[in-house]
C-alpha cells in the first residue's frame, strides 16, 4: 500500500476535490495558504493514481508530491475506520461498509478507501439534498461523472427505476460497481464520455467542474426530459457563466441551493435545478 502526500494551495484544493471525485483523501494539515493531504493506493494502482493527480495539477497550474511512503495495509484500513464518521444529509446518511445502521434515515454505504471526503464536499451535499425532491418513483436517471456512485445509489434508493452512471475513469467505474453491490442496488456503471451518451432520461445529475460544463453543457441539456440537477459551480463568476449556458439552451431555473466553503464561509458552492422551457 502506498501513501502519497501532496501539497496544494488551499485556494485550489476544493476545485481539486471536485475533479478528483471518485477517490478518497486524508487532510493532514490545512491553513489559509496551504493544504497538505494524503491519498492511499494499492501498489499496483499507485502509478495510475499519481498520473491522475498530476494531470489535475497541470490543469490547476500548481500542486506537488511531497513524499511517497509504503505502509502496511492493515494499518491503512484502520486509519479509515478511525477517521470516517457517518454523515447525515437527510433523508440520507453516509456510512462505511462495515457499519450496521438501524435508524430512520436511508443508508448509503461506501467502501473503505474511497469513502473519506466523498460525502463531505459541499457539492455532494447539495446534490443529495436535491435528489429526494426531484427524483420520483419510476424515474430514469443518468449520473454523469459518477465517481463513487453515491448519487446514483441515492437515486435508486429514493425510488428511481433505471439508473445509469457514467465516468471516464476506470477506478470510478470499479468503485461504482462495488458500492452498488454494497448497497444491494442495481446500477448500470459504464465507462463513457459525456458526448457518447445519446439516450434520454427523466432526470440527469451533473456534479462537474465548470470547465466540463463549458465543453459539454449543450449536449447535457439534451439528455433529460424532466429535470437537470447541476452542482460543482464555485463563486458568483461561475454561477453567472452557468446560468448563461442554461439560458442559451432554453432552460428555466426552478431551484438554487448553496453551501459555504469550509475555510471561507463567504465563498459559496452552487447547485441548480433546471427544466426545459
Amino acid at each position: 500500500m502506498k501513501k502519497l502526500i501532496y501539497s496544494l494551495p488551499t485556494s485550489l484544493f476544493e476545485i481539486f476535490a471536485v475533479e478528483f471525485n471518485g477517490y478518497g483523501f486524508e487532510i493532514i494539515n490545512r491553513d489559509i495558504e496551504e493544504t497538505v493531504f494524503a491519498i492511499y493506493a494499492e501498489d499496483q494502482e499507485a502509478k495510475t493514481v499519481k498520473e491522475a493527480v498530476q494531470e489535475i495539477f497541470e490543469d490547476l497550474g500548481n500542486g506537488t508530491l511531497i513524499i511517497e511512503e509504503t505502509i502496511e495495509e492493515e494499518n491503512w484500513e484502520e486509519k479509515w475506520k478511525e477517521n470516517f464518521k457517518p454523515i447525515e444529509i437527510p433523508p440520507f446518511i453516509i456510512i462505511p461498509e462495515w457499519e450496521v445502521y438501524t435508524g430512520d434515515l436511508i443508508p448509503l454505504k461506501l467502501k473503505i478507501g474511497m469513502a473519506f471526503g466523498t460525502g463531505l464536499h459541499p457539492t455532494t451535499q447539495i446534490m443529495l439534498s436535491l435528489i429526494p425532491e426531484f427524483i420520483k418513483e419510476g424515474d430514469t436517471v443518468l449520473d454523469i461523472g459518477t465517481g463513487t456512485g453515491i448519487l446514483a445509489i441515492a437515486s435508486k434508493k429514493i425510488g428511481a427505476d433505471c439508473v445509469k452512471a457514467i465516468d471516464i475513469q476506470d477506478e470510478a467505474i470499479k468503485e461504482c460497481k462495488d458500492n452498488s453491490w454494497e448497497n444491494e442496488v442495481d446500477i448500470e456503471c459504464e465507462k463513457k464520455s459525456i458526448d457518447e451518451e445519446k439516450d434520454k432520461y427523466d432526470v440527469v445529475l451533473a456534479n462537474l467542474q465548470i470547465d466540463i460544463f463549458r465543453k459539454y453543457f449543450d449536449h447535457i441539456s439534451n439528455l433529460f426530459e424532466k429535470y437537470l440537477l447541476v452542482s460543482g459551480i464555485f463563486k458568483d463568476i461561475e454561477k453567472t457563466e452557468l446560468l448563461e449556458m442554461a439560458q442559451k439552451n432554453n432552460l428555466k431555473l426552478i431551484k438554487e441551493l448553496t453551501r459555504s466553503e469550509i475555510e471561507k464561509p463567504e465563498d459559496l458552492w452552487y447547485g441548480f435545478v433546471f427544466k426545459h422551457i
